[in-house]
């Protein structure tokens, strides 16, 4: 635990995921908020309670929980924090029926998830290494009510006034939170120092006739938070970004840079996506990473699409792809 601006605190809480801890922010005043829990397990826990009380609160003491997406690292405790302090939770309007309904949700996304990598050319062998995907519900649980924050509205956080601002991208719920005055912004997994947040492949929500092109979204997200103005970005993980608009620029050049290559592996044939994930990583894809790496490279596969330079194709019930040349 420790200040990283007045009256603003990180209490870094640990996660079984690879990405490591995850950083869960208090912000002290009225309303005294929580911005993110993380996980559900009794480590997280310890930590969170831990974390807290060195601040001389308890969990008992928090007003306002603020969840920025929603991932297990980031909401699997929120439960438990609005049990014991019957605080008020709030996310983006779109993250209400997974955090209320998560294991249905959780359920969906899953057989969502295997249905398009059988699609996109994965063997059997690794769709079967995707179940381990199921075994992470036991990282989070529903929480009873989520007040629905928009696109620009204004939440009251400690003593500050701060502006929610939906960035869909690396989940097409999130939200950053900025406060102009103080030229501050809490960037959940949006904007991450140490590594480069995945666009990962989202099912269609209600309503939508088609799944969100994460990619695409992600790019102009990160478009739109270079235009800000911000001295200080505190991410979900990892240390505090001091000059966002280079990251961003540096992780634009990254993603243009992999399209080039997917480009390039196009004109030497048609290729599958688990073709070109192993065209661009090799070996096996096991679990969670070949979700992953799926999920990147249909991200690119969606911007080349509509820069018209590369299209899908049905073959035999699976999807192939091929540049336009």
């Amino acid at each position: 635990m420790r200040q990283v601006e007045p009256r603003i605190h990180v209490l870094p809480i640990p996660t079984p995921f690879p990405v490591g801890p995850v950083n869960v922010y208090l912000l002290e005043g009225e309303p005294l908020t929580l911005v993110d829990a993380g996980p559900l397990t009794d480590e997280a826990l310890e930590a969170l309670n831990k974390g807290v009380r060195e601040l001389g609160y308890s969990l008992a003491d928090i007003e306002q929980l603020l969840i920025t997406h929603a991932h297990h690292d980031h909401f699997g405790l929120a439960r438990e924090v609005v049990e014991r302090s019957g605080a008020t939770v709030l996310s983006f309007r779109e993250n209400k029926p997974p955090l209320e309904d998560f294991d249905t949700w959780w359920e969906q996304r899953v057989a969502y998830v295997a249905e398009f990598v059988v699609r996109a050319g994965a063997p059997e062998e690794a769709l079967r290494e995707l179940e381990v995907m199921r075994g992470y519900r036991k990282y989070a649980t529903s929480v009873p009510e989520v007040t629905p924050l928009d696109d620009n509205d204004e939440v009251q956080m400690g003593d500050t006034t701060w502006r929610a601002i939906h960035t869909p991208g690396h989940a097409l719920g999130h939200l950053c939170f900025y406060q102009p005055d103080c030229e501050l912004l809490l960037s959940g997994d949006h904007l991450l120092r140490d590594i480069t947040s995945n666009p990962v492949l989202e099912a269609p929500r209600l309503g939508m006739t088609q799944r969100p092109r994460s990619l695409v979204d992600y790019k102009r997200s990160l478009l739109g938070i270079r235009e800000l103005e911000a001295r200080k970005v505190f991410p979900g993980h990892g240390e505090p970004v001091y000059d966002h608009r280079a990251l961003v620029d540096e992780i634009l050049a990254h993603h243009e840079e992999r399209g080039r290559l997917i480009l390039h592996l196009l004109r030497e044939k048609q290729r599958t996506v688990y073709e070109l994930g192993l065209a661009l990583f090799g070996g096996n894809l096991p679990g969670v990473e070949l979700f992953l790496v799926m999920s990147e490279i249909i991200g690119h596969l969606d911007v080349l699409e509509l820069e018209c330079k590369a299209r899908r194709l049905e073959r035999d019930g699976r999807s192939i792809w091929t540049a336009i040349l």
